[in-house]
């Protein structure tokens, strides 16, 4: 057990550089002001590309293994009457607590909500969609600073919901000038994008001084504001922005040596094998001394990749015995890798094509009406799939994305399929969510696989958390 934060957050930065992702090394504190911050943020609309998905950012965990967890953590730091803590289960009895936010006070913990100073979904349309998951699980546990997360009344909490200043500030008045500056503090420690209006309600608050006054600058965590790549032929305006720079970031593909990403030319079968294997984790494989196919000779490009992708069954070639390295990958041969990628789910196509151009009986319609239905690819607004066109890179990021996001790899990665996610186990209480929308969201990810693990659901309705805003 440990009664302040530097143990936690030791531990997960212990977590952190045993991995390898794009963070910041330490550096010394230097100091500067909120208004200067705030003029050092990249200002860009938000994305709306991409879905949010609380279940993305991994919390509440326990970085140190000592039994409390990132919000209990929180709790026993942040008490006003400092409270007995359980040699077992991190049970709190005893203390106190003020909410900053409206000036609630309260000796039962449960009453309280760990707030994030920027919200997880504020946070993902801001640049967290482009993150790696380990990125998204520090961010949500960020124990570094002292006013990422701060405890605060339930009521203000779910008031504020993920709202940026424009659009809400705590009741308090007389904490505004301290909330503008941790906002932008945090915003500026992981690389985090504003938006116009939201820039301007910052500029406000910050102005005379409360933003002239010394601030100590947070480590940086991620490079960059929404996503350390970028291409000289992707900008804000590109469409699949968002998940170019995800595959990027996941080191799926960087594009080419000359910075461009080339989003318009078409995904090669090769090029394909080495998106799918870096996608599955770039696991363990000894490539055959005797190539499965004609064209593709042991040391050529992409080989261990290739005969990878044919190992786990994803693809077996051509009828004449060649793979056709070069060949452009169709829509149709995509939803059929993908549909293998996943472990060849149980599914059952529908009896009616959705898609004006494939027909039932057509080559590959289960696995393009199981893409469909999983979301990865919905086709053309003309209602078409058009199956034998070519995939470009940007389209194939956007697919990668929404399959590694919905479904998972389920072959040749030895550990099992990626269909099925881990059990998050007993992690959640209602007043982790500030919609009841999100609660009810949580618990159907889980609840096929592991019931209701978080024991959201008290009287077994299958609605769960019906106090919180927007329950049914």
């Amino acid at each position: 057990m440990r009664t302040t934060r530097p143990l936690a957050v030791m531990a997960l930065l212990a977590l952190t550089f045993s991995l390898t992702i794009t963070v910041a090394q330490p550096a010394a504190a230097a100091s500067s002001t909120a208004a200067a911050v705030l003029a050092e943020l990249t200002v860009r609309s938000e994305t709306q590309t991409t879905t949010y998905d609380r279940a993305n950012f991994r919390h509440w965990i326990d970085a140190d293994s000592d039994g409390c967890n990132t919000r209990y953590e929180v709790l026993i730091d942040e008490a006003t009457t400092k409270p007995s803590v359980s040699s077992s289960g991190c049970y709190l009895s005893g203390g106190a607590w003020s909410s900053k936010f409206d000036g609630t006070t309260t000796t039962d913990p449960s009453s309280f909500d760990v707030d994030h100073m920027v919200p997880l979904a504020e946070a993902w349309r801001s640049g967290a969609h482009t993150w790696t998951s380990t990125q998204r699980e520090q961010f949500a546990n960020d124990l570094g600073v002292d006013y990422s997360l701060i405890a605060v009344s339930a009521s203000s909490n779910r008031s504020k919901s993920d709202r940026d200043p424009a659009e809400w500030m705590p009741p308090a008045n007389a904490y505004h000038c301290t909330y503008a500056t941790e906002w932008v503090l945090v915003k500026y420690r992981w690389g985090l994008s504003v938006d116009a209006s939201e820039k301007s309600a910052l500029s406000t608050y910050l102005s005379g001084s409360c933003g002239s006054k010394a601030v100590t600058l947070p480590t940086k965590m991620v490079s960059g504001s929404g996503g350390g790549y970028s291409f000289t032929d992707i900008n804000d305006d590109s469409q699949f922005r968002a998940e170019i720079t995800w595959l990027a970031e996941e080191g799926i593909s960087t594009g080419y040596s000359d910075g461009t990403f080339r989003p318009f030319s078409p995904v090669t079968r090769d090029a394909m094998a080495a998106f799918m294997y870096r996608l599955a984790g770039e696991p363990s494989f000894n490539p055959p001394a005797k190539s499965p196919f004609k064209d593709v000779k042991p040391g050529s490009g992409f080989y261990k990749e290739i005969t990878w992708l044919a190992s786990t069954g994803v693809t077996t070639g051509y009828s004449d015995g060649e793979y056709k390295p070069f060949r452009p990958v169709t829509r149709d041969a995509m939803a059929a890798f993908m549909y293998r990628l996943a472990g060849e789910p149980s599914y059952r196509a529908p009896a009616r094509s959705p898609f004006e151009d494939i027909r039932t009986s057509g080559g590959f319609y289960k696995e393009i009406t199981w893409l469909a239905d999983e979301g990865v690819s919905t086709g053309w607004s003309d209602g078409t799939f058009r199956p034998f066109s070519s995939i470009t890179r940007d389209a194939m990021a956007a697919f990668m994305y929404r399959f590694d996001d919905t479904v998972g790899v389920g072959v040749g990665t030895g550990g099992g399929g990626g269909a099925v996610p881990p059990n998050p186990g007993d992690t959640k209480n209602c007043g982790d969510f500030s919609r009841w929308s999100d609660a009810q969201e949580w618990h159907d990810r889980y609840y096929r696989h592991y019931g209701d693990v978080g024991r959201l659901d008290a009287d077994g309705d299958g609605v769960v958390c019906e106090s919180l805003p927007g329950a049914p």
